[in-house]
Protein backbone atom coordinates (compact mmCIF):
# COMPACT_ATOMS: atom_id res chain seq x y z
CA UNK A 1 0.00 0.00 0.00
CA UNK A 2 0.96 3.38 -0.78
CA UNK A 3 2.29 5.55 2.23
CA UNK A 4 0.62 8.65 1.26
CA UNK A 5 -0.61 8.96 5.03
CA UNK A 6 2.56 9.29 6.81
CA UNK A 7 1.73 11.07 9.99
CA UNK A 8 -2.09 11.22 9.05
CA UNK A 9 -4.25 8.37 11.23
CA UNK A 10 -5.20 6.94 14.71
CA UNK A 11 -3.19 8.47 17.25
CA UNK A 12 -0.81 5.36 18.81
CA UNK A 13 -0.54 5.06 22.57
CA UNK A 14 2.80 7.83 22.88
CA UNK A 15 0.73 9.91 20.88
CA UNK A 16 -2.18 9.84 23.35
CA UNK A 17 0.59 10.53 25.91
CA UNK A 18 1.82 13.46 24.72
CA UNK A 19 -1.65 14.76 24.15
CA UNK A 20 -2.74 14.43 27.75
CA UNK A 21 0.65 15.86 28.54
CA UNK A 22 -0.17 18.94 26.48
CA UNK A 23 -3.42 19.31 28.18
CA UNK A 24 -5.49 18.37 25.01
CA UNK A 25 -6.32 15.54 26.80
CA UNK A 26 -7.75 15.89 30.51
CA UNK A 27 -7.53 11.90 31.84
CA UNK A 28 -4.69 9.72 33.99
CA UNK A 29 -1.98 8.25 31.75
CA UNK A 30 -2.77 4.63 33.65
CA UNK A 31 -5.91 4.42 31.31
CA UNK A 32 -4.00 4.42 28.23
CA UNK A 33 -4.26 1.57 25.71
CA UNK A 34 -1.94 0.80 22.57
CA UNK A 35 -4.16 2.39 20.40
CA UNK A 36 -6.94 4.29 22.80
CA UNK A 37 -8.27 5.46 26.33
CA UNK A 38 -10.35 4.69 28.34
CA UNK A 39 -12.92 7.09 30.30
CA UNK A 40 -13.95 6.57 33.87
CA UNK A 41 -17.16 7.96 35.34
CA UNK A 42 -17.91 10.16 37.33
CA UNK A 43 -20.71 9.93 40.49
CA UNK A 44 -22.86 12.77 38.89
CA UNK A 45 -25.66 10.79 37.40
CA UNK A 46 -28.97 11.35 36.30
CA UNK A 47 -32.34 8.69 35.48
CA UNK A 48 -33.33 10.51 32.13
CA UNK A 49 -37.06 10.43 30.66
CA UNK A 50 -35.86 8.67 27.37
CA UNK A 51 -32.49 8.63 25.23
CA UNK A 52 -31.18 11.82 23.53
CA UNK A 53 -29.57 13.89 21.10
CA UNK A 54 -28.40 17.37 21.68
CA UNK A 55 -29.44 19.97 19.12
CA UNK A 56 -26.60 22.07 17.53
CA UNK A 57 -25.00 24.50 19.73
CA UNK A 58 -27.14 23.01 22.79
CA UNK A 59 -25.28 22.27 25.52
CA UNK A 60 -25.45 18.55 27.64
CA UNK A 61 -26.38 20.26 31.55
CA UNK A 62 -29.46 22.23 29.55
CA UNK A 63 -30.77 18.91 28.30
CA UNK A 64 -30.47 17.27 31.95
CA UNK A 65 -32.16 20.06 33.13
CA UNK A 66 -35.25 19.37 31.44
CA UNK A 67 -35.59 16.17 30.68
CA UNK A 68 -34.35 14.44 34.05
CA UNK A 69 -36.72 12.23 36.51
CA UNK A 70 -34.26 12.68 39.17
CA UNK A 71 -30.77 12.88 40.51
CA UNK A 72 -29.71 9.47 40.74
CA UNK A 73 -27.03 7.49 43.54
CA UNK A 74 -24.27 5.44 42.50
CA UNK A 75 -25.14 3.41 46.00
CA UNK A 76 -28.33 2.20 44.30
CA UNK A 77 -27.67 -0.43 41.12
CA UNK A 78 -29.18 1.09 37.80
CA UNK A 79 -32.50 -0.64 36.95
CA UNK A 80 -33.08 -2.84 33.58
CA UNK A 81 -33.69 -0.84 30.92
CA UNK A 82 -33.36 2.51 32.43
CA UNK A 83 -31.57 5.49 30.66
CA UNK A 84 -28.83 7.35 32.69
CA UNK A 85 -26.99 9.89 31.76
CA UNK A 86 -23.17 9.87 33.65
CA UNK A 87 -20.69 12.66 33.63
CA UNK A 88 -17.21 11.52 32.72
CA UNK A 89 -14.34 12.42 34.53
CA UNK A 90 -12.23 12.83 31.50
CA UNK A 91 -12.68 16.30 29.15
CA UNK A 92 -10.72 17.04 25.96
CA UNK A 93 -9.64 20.46 24.35
CA UNK A 94 -8.86 19.25 21.07
CA UNK A 95 -6.99 21.18 18.21
CA UNK A 96 -8.96 22.00 14.83
CA UNK A 97 -7.25 18.72 13.00
CA UNK A 98 -8.46 16.58 15.63
CA UNK A 99 -11.55 14.26 16.38
CA UNK A 100 -12.63 10.94 18.57
CA UNK A 101 -14.91 8.20 17.94
CA UNK A 102 -16.08 6.04 21.16
CA UNK A 103 -17.27 2.39 21.88
CA UNK A 104 -17.95 0.41 24.62
CA UNK A 105 -15.35 -1.96 26.29
CA UNK A 106 -15.49 -5.62 26.26
CA UNK A 107 -16.78 -6.09 29.83
CA UNK A 108 -19.03 -3.37 29.26
CA UNK A 109 -21.09 -5.24 26.09
CA UNK A 110 -20.86 -8.96 27.48
CA UNK A 111 -22.75 -7.85 30.08
CA UNK A 112 -25.49 -6.13 27.56
CA UNK A 113 -25.01 -2.62 29.47
CA UNK A 114 -25.35 -0.41 26.60
CA UNK A 115 -23.03 2.80 26.46
CA UNK A 116 -23.07 6.01 24.04
CA UNK A 117 -21.25 9.28 24.56
CA UNK A 118 -22.86 12.55 24.42
CA UNK A 119 -20.89 16.17 23.94
CA UNK A 120 -22.14 19.06 23.83
CA UNK A 121 -23.72 20.73 20.42
CA UNK A 122 -23.44 17.74 18.10
CA UNK A 123 -26.62 15.68 17.55
CA UNK A 124 -24.45 12.34 16.83
CA UNK A 125 -23.63 9.62 19.52
CA UNK A 126 -19.63 8.08 19.98
CA UNK A 127 -18.56 10.64 17.68
CA UNK A 128 -16.94 14.43 18.95
CA UNK A 129 -16.14 16.57 16.30
CA UNK A 130 -13.17 18.09 15.46
CA UNK A 131 -11.67 20.78 17.51
CA UNK A 132 -13.89 20.23 20.76
CA UNK A 133 -13.41 21.70 23.69
CA UNK A 134 -15.49 20.32 26.97
CA UNK A 135 -17.10 17.34 29.18
CA UNK A 136 -17.89 14.06 27.87
CA UNK A 137 -21.27 12.80 28.98
CA UNK A 138 -22.26 8.84 28.72
CA UNK A 139 -25.63 7.59 28.52
CA UNK A 140 -25.57 4.00 30.06
CA UNK A 141 -28.71 1.47 29.68
CA UNK A 142 -28.53 -2.24 31.05
CA UNK A 143 -30.33 -4.29 28.92
CA UNK A 144 -30.20 -7.79 30.68
CA UNK A 145 -29.68 -6.78 34.64
CA UNK A 146 -29.78 -4.90 37.50
CA UNK A 147 -25.96 -2.92 37.46
CA UNK A 148 -23.88 -1.61 40.32
CA UNK A 149 -21.79 0.60 39.16
CA UNK A 150 -19.11 2.92 41.47
CA UNK A 151 -17.35 5.81 40.31
CA UNK A 152 -13.96 5.49 38.29
CA UNK A 153 -15.51 2.55 36.48
CA UNK A 154 -14.01 2.18 32.72
CA UNK A 155 -16.97 1.36 30.86
CA UNK A 156 -16.04 3.34 27.36
CA UNK A 157 -13.37 4.07 25.22
CA UNK A 158 -12.25 6.16 22.48
CA UNK A 159 -9.69 6.84 19.72
CA UNK A 160 -8.39 10.06 18.62
CA UNK A 161 -7.36 10.84 14.83
CA UNK A 162 -6.63 13.48 12.68
CA UNK A 163 -7.62 12.05 9.67
CA UNK A 164 -10.36 8.96 8.05
CA UNK A 165 -7.76 6.03 8.44
CA UNK A 166 -9.53 3.25 7.31
CA UNK A 167 -8.18 1.16 4.85
CA UNK A 168 -9.84 1.29 1.46
CA UNK A 169 -11.00 -1.68 -0.70
CA UNK A 170 -8.34 -0.59 -3.23
CA UNK A 171 -5.56 -1.20 -0.61
CA UNK A 172 -6.83 -3.95 1.69
CA UNK A 173 -5.43 -7.60 -0.35
CA UNK A 174 -2.23 -5.98 -0.24
CA UNK A 175 -2.95 -5.09 3.70
CA UNK A 176 -4.51 -8.51 3.99
CA UNK A 177 -1.64 -10.73 2.27
CA UNK A 178 1.17 -8.97 4.02
CA UNK A 179 -0.29 -9.27 7.12
CA UNK A 180 -2.03 -12.47 7.42
CA UNK A 181 -5.15 -11.34 8.75
CA UNK A 182 -7.58 -14.33 9.02
CA UNK A 183 -7.42 -17.92 10.09
CA UNK A 184 -9.88 -20.81 10.00
CA UNK A 185 -10.50 -22.99 12.64
CA UNK A 186 -7.17 -25.04 12.38
CA UNK A 187 -5.06 -22.09 12.47
CA UNK A 188 -4.82 -22.31 8.59
CA UNK A 189 -4.60 -19.09 6.78
CA UNK A 190 -7.56 -17.92 4.56
CA UNK A 191 -6.58 -16.61 0.88
CA UNK A 192 -7.62 -13.36 0.70
CA UNK A 193 -9.68 -14.54 -2.44
CA UNK A 194 -12.03 -15.90 0.09
CA UNK A 195 -12.52 -12.75 1.98
CA UNK A 196 -11.45 -9.66 -0.20
CA UNK A 197 -13.38 -8.53 -3.22
CA UNK A 198 -14.49 -5.10 -4.61
CA UNK A 199 -18.26 -5.74 -3.45
CA UNK A 200 -17.04 -6.53 -0.09
CA UNK A 201 -15.89 -3.38 0.23
CA UNK A 202 -13.32 -1.80 3.18
CA UNK A 203 -14.35 -4.51 5.47
CA UNK A 204 -13.87 -8.06 6.29
CA UNK A 205 -17.10 -10.27 6.43
CA UNK A 206 -16.73 -12.92 9.53
CA UNK A 207 -19.32 -15.84 10.30
CA UNK A 208 -20.84 -17.19 13.17
CA UNK A 209 -19.62 -20.25 14.90
CA UNK A 210 -22.64 -22.53 15.82
CA UNK A 211 -20.68 -26.03 14.95
CA UNK A 212 -18.34 -25.72 18.12
CA UNK A 213 -16.46 -28.78 19.03
CA UNK A 214 -19.01 -30.68 17.95
CA UNK A 215 -22.96 -31.63 19.11
CA UNK A 216 -23.33 -30.89 22.78
CA UNK A 217 -19.87 -28.25 23.39
CA UNK A 218 -20.90 -25.07 24.54
CA UNK A 219 -21.06 -22.52 21.16
CA UNK A 220 -22.62 -19.64 23.08
CA UNK A 221 -24.51 -18.36 26.54
CA UNK A 222 -27.67 -16.69 26.67
CA UNK A 223 -29.01 -14.20 29.53
CA UNK A 224 -31.17 -15.23 32.44
CA UNK A 225 -34.35 -12.76 32.88
CA UNK A 226 -34.40 -12.17 36.42
CA UNK A 227 -33.11 -9.45 39.37
CA UNK A 228 -30.09 -10.01 39.42
CA UNK A 229 -27.31 -7.27 40.74
CA UNK A 230 -24.02 -7.49 38.36
CA UNK A 231 -21.72 -5.71 40.59
CA UNK A 232 -19.55 -4.21 38.06
CA UNK A 233 -16.36 -3.68 40.16
CA UNK A 234 -16.42 -7.58 41.59
CA UNK A 235 -14.40 -8.72 39.31
CA UNK A 236 -14.52 -12.86 39.18
CA UNK A 237 -16.93 -12.48 41.97
CA UNK A 238 -20.31 -13.90 40.05
CA UNK A 239 -21.36 -16.97 39.35
CA UNK A 240 -21.93 -17.40 35.88
CA UNK A 241 -25.58 -19.44 35.98
CA UNK A 242 -27.03 -16.51 38.26
CA UNK A 243 -26.71 -14.48 34.84
CA UNK A 244 -26.12 -17.03 31.78
CA UNK A 245 -27.35 -20.48 30.68
CA UNK A 246 -25.27 -22.09 28.28
CA UNK A 247 -25.94 -22.93 24.75
CA UNK A 248 -24.90 -26.22 23.11
CA UNK A 249 -24.24 -27.08 19.91
CA UNK A 250 -26.86 -29.57 17.85
CA UNK A 251 -27.03 -31.56 15.08
CA UNK A 252 -28.20 -29.18 12.78
CA UNK A 253 -26.01 -26.57 13.54
CA UNK A 254 -28.71 -23.67 13.76
CA UNK A 255 -30.38 -21.81 16.57
CA UNK A 256 -33.48 -20.16 17.47
CA UNK A 257 -32.74 -16.25 18.93
CA UNK A 258 -35.51 -14.98 20.48
CA UNK A 259 -36.89 -11.49 19.98
CA UNK A 260 -35.19 -9.45 22.49
CA UNK A 261 -32.95 -12.09 24.12
CA UNK A 262 -29.31 -11.71 24.90
CA UNK A 263 -26.70 -13.71 23.48
CA UNK A 264 -23.13 -14.54 23.52
CA UNK A 265 -21.48 -16.18 20.27
CA UNK A 266 -17.96 -16.17 18.47
CA UNK A 267 -16.98 -16.28 15.25
CA UNK A 268 -15.70 -19.04 12.74
CA UNK A 269 -12.52 -17.02 11.51
CA UNK A 270 -9.71 -15.96 14.16
CA UNK A 271 -8.79 -12.20 13.33
CA UNK A 272 -5.52 -10.74 14.36
CA UNK A 273 -4.25 -6.98 14.27
CA UNK A 274 -1.38 -6.22 13.23
CA UNK A 275 1.03 -3.62 15.42
CA UNK A 276 0.18 -0.89 12.92
CA UNK A 277 -3.17 -1.07 12.65
CA UNK A 278 -6.34 -1.24 14.87
CA UNK A 279 -9.29 -2.86 14.13
CA UNK A 280 -13.17 -1.81 14.60
CA UNK A 281 -16.27 -4.59 14.43
CA UNK A 282 -19.10 -3.26 12.42
CA UNK A 283 -22.27 -4.15 12.27
CA UNK A 284 -23.35 -6.57 9.62
CA UNK A 285 -26.07 -5.37 6.40
CA UNK A 286 -29.14 -4.54 7.75
CA UNK A 287 -30.50 -6.15 4.85
CA UNK A 288 -29.68 -9.31 6.28
CA UNK A 289 -31.42 -9.01 9.47
CA UNK A 290 -32.59 -6.97 12.02
CA UNK A 291 -30.15 -7.82 15.26
CA UNK A 292 -27.22 -6.25 16.17
CA UNK A 293 -24.14 -8.22 16.52
CA UNK A 294 -21.78 -6.31 19.08
CA UNK A 295 -21.99 -3.30 21.34
CA UNK A 296 -17.96 -3.34 22.15
CA UNK A 297 -16.39 -2.48 18.83
CA UNK A 298 -12.67 -1.31 19.32
CA UNK A 299 -9.53 -4.07 18.47
CA UNK A 300 -6.39 -2.68 20.03
CA UNK A 301 -3.21 -3.46 17.81
CA UNK A 302 -1.72 -7.06 18.73
CA UNK A 303 -4.87 -8.51 19.14
CA UNK A 304 -4.79 -12.17 18.58
CA UNK A 305 -1.11 -11.43 16.74
CA UNK A 306 1.12 -10.77 19.40
CA UNK A 307 4.78 -9.08 19.30
CA UNK A 308 6.42 -10.64 16.45
CA UNK A 309 3.55 -12.72 14.63
CA UNK A 310 3.68 -15.74 15.96
CA UNK A 311 0.05 -15.87 17.10
CA UNK A 312 -2.40 -17.24 14.28
CA UNK A 313 -5.85 -15.09 15.66
CA UNK A 314 -8.30 -15.04 18.19
CA UNK A 315 -12.03 -15.47 17.81
CA UNK A 316 -13.94 -12.37 17.83
CA UNK A 317 -16.74 -12.50 20.12
CA UNK A 318 -20.49 -11.26 19.12
CA UNK A 319 -22.63 -9.86 21.39
CA UNK A 320 -25.94 -10.56 19.78
CA UNK A 321 -29.60 -9.04 20.25
CA UNK A 322 -32.45 -10.23 17.96
CA UNK A 323 -35.02 -7.00 18.04
CA UNK A 324 -38.38 -7.08 16.16
CA UNK A 325 -38.72 -10.93 15.42
CA UNK A 326 -37.24 -14.40 15.98
CA UNK A 327 -34.54 -15.29 14.20
CA UNK A 328 -32.98 -18.51 12.80
CA UNK A 329 -29.31 -18.52 12.88
CA UNK A 330 -26.82 -20.99 10.86
CA UNK A 331 -23.67 -22.21 10.58
CA UNK A 332 -21.06 -19.86 9.12
CA UNK A 333 -23.93 -17.65 8.50
CA UNK A 334 -22.68 -13.74 7.96
CA UNK A 335 -22.76 -11.88 11.50
CA UNK A 336 -20.27 -8.94 11.45
CA UNK A 337 -17.42 -7.43 9.25
CA UNK A 338 -14.42 -6.02 10.10
CA UNK A 339 -12.74 -2.72 9.01
CA UNK A 340 -8.78 -1.58 9.60
CA UNK A 341 -7.11 1.58 10.49
CA UNK A 342 -4.30 2.65 10.03
CA UNK A 343 -2.17 4.16 13.09
CA UNK A 344 0.34 7.13 12.78
CA UNK A 345 3.42 5.02 13.65
CA UNK A 346 3.53 1.76 15.88
CA UNK A 347 2.13 2.15 19.09
CA UNK A 348 4.15 1.73 21.90
CA UNK A 349 3.17 -1.21 23.64
CA UNK A 350 0.42 -3.99 22.01
CA UNK A 351 -2.71 -5.58 23.63
CA UNK A 352 -1.96 -8.56 25.45
CA UNK A 353 -1.87 -10.53 28.58
CA UNK A 354 1.13 -8.99 29.16
CA UNK A 355 -0.34 -5.75 30.12
CA UNK A 356 -3.57 -7.46 32.30
CA UNK A 357 -5.96 -7.78 29.10
CA UNK A 358 -8.89 -10.48 30.04
CA UNK A 359 -9.43 -11.31 26.73
CA UNK A 360 -6.07 -11.31 24.89
CA UNK A 361 -6.10 -15.03 24.78
CA UNK A 362 -9.97 -15.82 24.55
CA UNK A 363 -10.67 -19.11 21.83
CA UNK A 364 -15.13 -19.14 22.26
CA UNK A 365 -17.88 -17.84 23.79
CA UNK A 366 -15.72 -16.01 26.34
CA UNK A 367 -18.18 -14.16 29.43
CA UNK A 368 -17.00 -11.11 30.78
CA UNK A 369 -14.11 -10.67 33.68
CA UNK A 370 -16.64 -10.35 36.33
CA UNK A 371 -17.74 -14.23 36.43
CA UNK A 372 -15.73 -16.99 38.39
Amino acid sequence: MEDNIKNLGVFPSQMIRKMIEAGEIIADKKNIQPASIDLTISGEIYRMKGTFLPRRNEKIREVVENENIYKADLKNPLERNGVYLIRLNEKLLLSKEKFAMASSKSSTGRVDLQTRLLVDGYPRFDMVPSGYNGDLWLQVIPKSFLVKLSAGERLNQIRLYNCQARVGWEDMEEVYEKNKLLFDKDSNFIEAGEKVSKEGGDKLVMNIDLEGEGVGSIIGYKNISKDQVLNFSDIGGHRAEDFFEPIYATKDNSLLLEKESFYIFYTKEAIRIPGDFSGEMIAYDISSGEFRSHYAGFFDPGFGYGENGEIKGRRAVLEVRSFDNNFIFRDAQPICQMGFEKLIEPADFIYSEKIGSHYANQSGPKLSKHFK
